[in-house]
C-alpha cells in the first residue's frame, strides 16, 4: 500500500526539490550555462507558485523546464532555425 505525505512539503523540502530540478536540468542539457538553468527552473517553479497540491510541483517543473531550454537555447547558428 502506498504511503501518502502527511502534510505539504517543509521549505526546507521545497528547496530541496528545487536544486534537484535544477541539477536534473543541467545534467540533461549540458551545453547550456547554470545561471540559463537556474533562471529556468526558478520560473517553472513560480509557474506553480499557486498549486494546491505541493507535492507534484517538482515533477511538474521539471517537465516544463526541460521543454524550454532544448526550444530556447538549441539555436547555435544565430539562424533561429530559418532556412
Amino acid at each position: 500500500m502506498p504511503r501518502h505525505p502527511a502534510g505539504p512539503p517543509t521549505p526546507a523540502a521545497e528547496q530541496r526539490a528545487r536544486q534537484d530540478v535544477q541539477t536534473r536540468l543541467e545534467r540533461r542539457f549540458p551545453d547550456v550555462p547554470s545561471e540559463t538553468l537556474a533562471t529556468t527552473a526558478a520560473e517553472s517553479f513560480v509557474h506553480f507558485a499557486d498549486a494546491r497540491v505541493r507535492h507534484y510541483v517538482p515533477v511538474l517543473a521539471f517537465k516544463r523546464a526541460s521543454r524550454q531550454p532544448s526550444g530556447r537555447f538549441d539555436t547555435r547558428d544565430g539562424a533561429g532555425g530559418a532556412a
